[in-house]
Order: structure tokens, then C-alpha cells, then sequence
């Protein structure tokens, strides 16, 4: 029987749960110094003085470095995506690099900047002498508003740009001029995400050491994409790759805010090499929220044109992207937040536009669904904006829209990033649709008006499409054991995602052997030799492919020493695995068995995918709005998600969940404010709310299976299916309760508040 498609417990909870787990934090070994960095307390300034000496007299201390003391650390760090030229071609992409040092030398961009580093014997000698380090700055004039730092006028963030565009796309379908001089109805609307991320349970954190025996430095960090930082740790130091591993352990979280190179992680291993000693610095709460990247913020200027019975005509959207004083997923952000305003709809003509602009706020990266979230809040909001108008209702307008199981595959007249013409490849994106409306219908409300006098109660139903799976490569590996046991090695590394329950399922189905059998390790770069890393919903098609395809070579080398004849297709493979006795196999291989002289059974195989899969879902919430506090309280949710095969249902459901509750938080909660000077006012979780257990319903999850031929295992990505469209689906079930448009995330009570006394109340439905 197949192991894909099994819900087969995690296998990594047991470990956890019973508190194996081992983190960075973990990490730290007799005669390890410990790190603090001093961080700008300055949103702009030139530095002045940056005096260190009453620090390295505290006792305890082993080093205080400056940027200058440093030399390697003024190298900025590389970017992280370029897309293909293609795609540039196409959509005028440009974009420019803010070029920020590992340590600020000269000036100073955003409050958390780190720009000397203090090492002592504990981490608590280390903050003290860490306030003793004192700074003298010069303030320069802070910008804080994307739009604002468009301006011509405007100060200019980083001096060696001449503005502070970070970078800017723009493109056409159609003819979007002809649709709005045709149309029966065009509806502006100006749209608003604020600036939210991951905030993970476990924060950043680095260990490294020097392995005199190799001369090599190993680096431990808390990230997503250990290939990736040791290619920038490479590129700043001049190290060569051999003098350098990068391995992930236990991660709590990521969510991209862990898809980053960060200084940190180029700053301590320089330190170790410097040192020759053992250093960890593990970042605490308070740093995170100024240091580690955040995401979203983002402004929508939309124009969506109808005709009298709500089809749509044209589609036109100019954004405005709040990158903070750097990003190296600029590319990225912009480009996921421009494909992705096409929605899964049928689309006669639109016009995007899109800037990225540098502010004096924390560095922004990509995090969960990265400009996805907010093109289709933008697309979304439209649709229920010309729906009232029309007075069609929400979930009809949709309806009419929609693409249909007999119009996919549906060709888009646009490359993707990859250079690669887009085509959603889905199976009935309707058909979702209508199976989420049914695990949530709107006659569900008069049940909950009744229990509920005090909400008023409203229902809100959104539509996303995401391209999964995205290149341009993953490794994978597998090897054959003395025992008769394999070992599986694949590029990505896991925050949580379960990729040792899944990557096992994987292999097993390839090898004809049960899971039991299998340990799989990732995120090293001593187990496979390149990587890209999780993030984008990618693992399950590029990490699964790459372990099966490694799999399937293992199978043909195995039948070929057992001699068998290996003449076989890919399908067949799999199932003359089950011809080998692999125990059997391992003791003929060792050095002393009749194959003794072959070579073991070790293959590395990288997968390229030939370009994206396309999940679509919808999602439907129930919300109550208290009449009196105008507090949010989420009653029901439902999702019907159009993913591929499923390697491992009990997974997806519980990717879908959690990205629920991150999307609600989005929605309702969580923001980074800043004061109009550039001055952080979110210090804390008691200032930056997430939500708890109690605040989300059982979601209602529906999988609808539509396999892609785009991979050999079939899978599509749903790492971020339940994200996108929680914000929009949340903000129609508020509107409907309240009966007023609902234009920006996070909605407060404040704002329902005051709403509610307004001089025509809106909370009396």
C-alpha cells in the first residue's frame, strides 16, 4: 500500500513532547562566549562615535567589535532573488540595493540596526557591558511613510541612491482603457494591510564554532535556508565554501521571517574564527521585534470594471510596497503581489503598477505568502465593493467570475518569475468554491444570530490562487546503511513543517519499505551538497521530488547489483522495489560480502521543476461584532483548498489551521505602529497582540484533490492556503455585520467603535 496520501502522525512530535527537542539555545558548550549586540536607538542619524572601551574593561568581557574593527562586516549582504530576465522584459522590473553593512559604520537606518557587538563569558555580562557602549549621533530627518518617501521632496534614506524607489514593476492585459470606458460600473477603492510577520515562539538565534581538525567554521542558526546563508556568509568573507557548514537544528518557527540572511548569522561566525572560541547569541523578544524582518505594508490603489450583471471588464491596481530600510526579497515581494492580483478569475484586461519604497523602519522579508495576502485583499475588497453596488451579493459576483473546470488549464498572456508563461494548471476552481459554501453556508447565520443577541453577525466568503512549488531547484539524497536502514537528506530545512514524517513517506513509497526504516535529515550542507531552502510552499514539490527521484536511481542501481534488469519507466521502479531485500543487499555490500567491491548505494539527485503548480481555495467566515466594544470574535470558518496529492493529509490540515489563525491575527490584531519620527511603539507582546486558542473556531477544512503532471509525485504547495485569503474573508463578515466597507487590516475595535456611533449606527443589523 501507497505511504502518500497515509495521515500518518508526525513523527517528530514524540521527540518534542518529550522535550528532545534541540534548538540553538541548546547548542552552547562548555567554554562558549556569548553575544549582545548594541543596536541603533536612532531611526536616522550619521554616527558620530561609537566608544567601546569602559565596555571591554567590564569584567567578564571578552571582546567588543565595531563595524570598523570588522573589517569583513561592511560587505552588505546579497540579495536574495533576481528574477528571470525574461519576466524583467516583461514587466519593466528594476529595483535597487539599499547595500546595508553587517555593522553600521557611517550611519544608522532604522531603530534595531545592529552596529557593535559585545562579547562576554554569559549573556548577562554581555547586556550589561552592552549598555555601556555609547553612541553619539548626528540625527538626520526619518521617513516612515512609503508613499511620503516616494515623494521627490523627500529625505533620502540611503545616501548613495538618488531616491528611495527600492524598486518598481508594472504591466498590461487587455485593453484596460476600452474596459472602463464600457463598463456599467467602475468602483475605486484605496486598501490598506498594515505591517505585521511571523513572530515565532522560538526568535533567532546563532551558534558557531571553528572544527580545527577540517579549518572550517560550522555555523548552527535558527533558519529556513542554510544553503542560502552559507553562499552570503561565502560572499561577504571571502570564505570558501568548503570552509564553511551551515546546518539548521530545531527550529521553532519561521514563516519567512527565517528565509533571511541576517547580520547576525555573518557577524558570530567571523567572531568565532576571530576568537577561535565557541559563540552563541540567541535574540530575545525585545530585539526581535526591531531586528528580525517583517512584512506586509502595503497600499492599493484599485480600479475594477463591471458590467451591469458583475463580470468583469478590467482590473487596475497601483501599489505601494513598505520595504523598511532594506530587503533582499524586494524582487520577491513585488513580484508575488503583482501576478498574484490576477486572482483565479477570469480577467479581460488589467493594469498593474508597483513601487517599493525605503523607510527608516526594521528590514522587511518575505513572510507567510508574501504579497500574495495583500493582492488579494486589494482584489477581493473590489469585488465585494462593486457587488453592494450591483446588489448582486458577495458570493454571486464571484460566482459569475470564477474559472470554471472546462476553461482550465487557463494561459495568462505573462511570464512568470521563473521566464516560464503562466498557465494555472488547476482542476475546477468553481467547484471549490461551491464546496467551501457548502461546509459554510450563509443559513448558518440565523442559528448564531439567535445564540448570539449581543454580536451583531455578519458572513464574509474570498477566492485566492497561488503559484507553488517554485525553483529553481532542490537536492535530495539517500543512502544505504550497514543495517539495511536508509538515511534521507534533502536541501530543505523544516520549521515545523514535518518534513521528517513526510520525506520518510516519500521515500518509503520509492524504496517498498516501511517509514520505520527511513531517518531523514535536512537543512545541512555537509548532507547534500546545494539547496535552496523552505519558504513559498515549495517543499513538498522540490524536496519531494528531489528525495523520490534519488530514490528511484537508488532502486535502479540496487536492481542492477542484484542482477536484475533495470530497463524499466519511473513507474515500474517503484514497484520493483520491492524485488530487492535491501538488509540482504547491505550485507552483500559491506567489505567483506560478495559486492564488497561495488561502491555503496549513495545518490544525490536535484530536482527542476519545468515551472509553478497553482493551488486555489476559498475561505468563509462567521464573525460577531460586540455591539457595545466592537470587539471580533470569528464563529466559524471553513476553507476548501484545491491542492494536489496529498503526501500527508494530517499535515496539510494542519498547515491549513495554522495558517488561519496567522491570517485572523493579521486581520484583527497584530501590527508594528511606528511614530511619525521612526520610533518603534510596538516593544512587546503586550503591545503586538497575536491570537490565543480560544479566539478561532474548528475550522471547517475541505480538501479538493486536482493532481498537477507538473511533478512526477503530483503535489502542489498549501503551506500558505490558510493565510491569503483570511484577511479579506474576515473583513466581508465584519462588513456585513456592520454594513460599512472596511478598507484596512488589522481592523480594531477602535475603529468598529467608533463606527458603531456613527450618526447613522451601522451596528443595529
Amino acid at each position: 500500500m501507497s505511504w502518500v496520501g497515509r495521515p500518518v502522525p508526525r513523527r517528530e512530535d514524540a521527540r518534542f513532547l518529550a522535550g528532545r527537542g534541540r534548538f540553538v539555545a541548546d547548542l552552547a558548550e562548555p567554554g562558549t562566549v556569548h553575544a549582545m549586540f548594541v543596536r541603533s536607538t536612532q531611526p536616522s542619524a550619521r554616527l558620530l562615535k561609537v566608544e567601546v572601551e569602559e565596555a571591554r574593561r567590564q569584567a567578564g568581557v571578552v571582546a567588543v567589535y565595531t563595524g570598523t574593527d570588522l573589517a569583513e562586516s561592511a560587505a552588505p549582504l546579497p540579495t536574495l532573488h533576481q528574477p528571470h530576465p525574461g519576466f524583467a522584459a516583461a514587466t519593466e522590473f528594476r529595483m535597487a540595493d539599499a547595500a546595508l553593512p553587517c555593522l553600521a559604520t557611517e550611519a544608522v537606518h532604522y531603530v534595531g540596526q545592529p552596529l557593535a557587538v559585545v562579547v562576554a563569558r554569559t549573556r548577562h555580562l554581555a547586556e550589561d557591558a552592552a549598555e555601556l557602549v555609547d553612541v553619539r549621533y548626528e540625527d538626520l530627518p526619518a521617513v516612515t511613510d512609503a508613499a511620503a518617501a516616494l515623494a521627490d521632496s523627500a529625505p533620502v534614506v540611503h545616501e548613495h541612491l538618488p531616491s528611495n524607489e527600492a524598486g518598481r514593476i508594472a504591466f498590461a492585459l487587455g485593453d484596460v482603457a476600452a474596459a472602463r470606458a464600457g463598463a456599467h460600473l467602475v468602483v475605486t477603492g484605496t486598501y490598506r494591510m498594515g505591517r505585521h510577520g511571523a513572530v515565532p515562539l522560538e526568535c533567532r538565534g546563532v551558534f558557531a564554532a571553528v572544527d580545527h581538525r577540517r579549518d572550517r567554521v560550522e555555523v548552527w542558526t535558527s533558519t529556513q535556508i542554510p544553503h542560502l546563508v552559507r553562499e552570503a556568509l561565502c560572499a561577504v568573507t571571502g570564505w570558501p565554501r568548503d570552509g564553511v557548514r551551515v546546518a539548521a537544528p530545531d527550529v521553532g518557527g519561521g514563516f519567512g521571517t527565517k528565509a533571511n540572511v541576517y547580520p547576525e548569522e555573518i557577524v558570530i561566525p567571523l567572531l568565532a574564527r576571530r576568537l577561535e572560541r565557541p559563540v552563541s547569541w540567541v535574540e530575545d523578544r525585545a530585539e526581535h521585534f526591531v531586528a528580525a524582518a517583517h512584512g506586509r505594508d502595503q497600499v492599493h490603489h484599485t480600479r475594477l470594471a463591471v458590467d451591469a450583471t458583475g463580470h468583469i471588464l478590467g482590473w487596475e491596481d497601483d501599489f505601494v510596497v513598505d520595504v523598511g530600510a532594506a530587503s533582499l526579497w524586494t524582487a520577491g515581494i513585488l513580484a508575488n503581489t503583482a501576478v498574484h492580483l490576477h486572482g483565479p478569475y477570469r480577467m479581460p484586461a488589467m493594469r498593474v503598477s508597483g513601487r517599493a519604497a525605503f523607510t527608516n523602519k526594521t528590514v522587511v522579508a518575505q513572510y507567510r505568502g508574501a504579497g500574495r495576502p495583500e493582492a488579494c485583499f486589494a482584489l477581493e475588497r473590489a469585488l465585494d465593493a462593486a457587488a453592494a453596488h450591483l446588489g448582486i451579493g458577495a458570493e454571486e459576483i464571484r460566482r459569475r467570475n470564477l474559472l470554471s473546470a472546462a476553461e482550465l488549464p487557463y494561459p495568462v498572456d505573462l511570464p512568470y518569475r521563473d521566464g516560464v508563461p503562466i498557465e494555472f494548471d488547476g482542476g475546477d476552481y468553481l467547484g471549490c468554491f461551491e464546496a467551501c459554501l457548502d461546509a459554510l453556508p450563509r443559513a448558518e447565520l440565523a442559528e448564531l444570530r439567535a445564540a448570539h443577541p449581543e454580536l451583531a453577525i455578519g458572513y464574509g466568503v474570498a477566492n485566492y490562487l497561488e503559484a507553488t512549488g517554485r525553483g529553481p531547484y532542490e537536492t535530495g539524497r539517500v543512502r544505504l546503511t550497514s543495517a539495511g536502514r536508509f538515511e534521507v537528506f534533502a536541501g530543505s530545512a523544516s520549521a515545523g513543517q514535518g518534513h521528517q514524517t513526510t520525506l520518510a513517506q516519500v521515500a518509503a513509497d520509492a524504496l517498498g519499505v516501511d517509514p520505520s526504516r527511513i531517518t531523514v535529515v535536512n537543512g545541512d550542507t555537509d548532507a547534500v551538497p546545494d539547496g535552496i531552502g523552505t519558504f513559498a510552499s515549495r517543499s513538498a514539490v522540490l524536496a519531494g521530488n528531489a528525495v523520490h527521484q534519488a530514490c528511484l536511481e537508488l532502486v535502479a542501481r540496487a536492481l542492477e547489483l542484484s542482477g536484475s534488469a533495470v530497463s524499466l519507466d519511473r513507474a515500474e521502479l517503484v514497484g520493483s522495489a520491492a524485488w530487492v531485500d535491501w538488509a540482504e543487499l547491505a550485507r552483500a555490500l559491506a567489505p567483506r560480502g560478495r559486492l564488497g567491491d561495488a561502491q555503496p548505494l549513495d545518490v544525490t539527485a536535484r530536482y527542476r521543476p519545468p515551472t509553478v503548480t497553482w493551488t486555489m481555495g476559498t475561505h468563509a467566515a462567521i464573525v460577531g461584532v460586540d455591539r457595545e466594544t466592537g470587539l471580533c470574535t470569528v464563529l466559524r470558518y471553513a476553507v476548501a483548498h484545491e491542492g494536489g496529492v496529498e503526501i500527508n493529509p494530517l499535515i496539510v490540515h494542519g498547515q491549513i489551521v495554522g495558517g488561519v489563525a496567522q491570517g485572523v491575527g493579521g486581520a484583527l490584531l497584530e501590527e508594528f505602529r511606528y511614530s511619525a519620527d521612526g520610533q518603534p511603539l510596538t516593544g512587546s507582546l503586550a503591545d503586538y497582540l497575536v491570537p490565543e486558542t480560544t479566539d478561532l473556531p474548528e475550522v471547517r477544512v475541505v480538501a479538493r484533490h486536482a493532481r498537477t503532471d507538473r511533478n512526477p509525485l503530483g503535489v502542489r504547495g498549501a503551506g500558505e492556503s490558510g493565510t491569503i485569503a483570511a484577511y479579506p474573508a474576515v473583513a466581508a463578515a465584519v462588513q456585513d455585520a456592520i454594513g460599512a466597507h472596511l478598507t484596512s487590516t488589522p481592523i480594531t475595535p477602535g475603529q468598529l467603535w467608533r463606527a458603531a456611533r456613527a450618526p447613522e449606527p451601522v451596528l443595529a443589523r
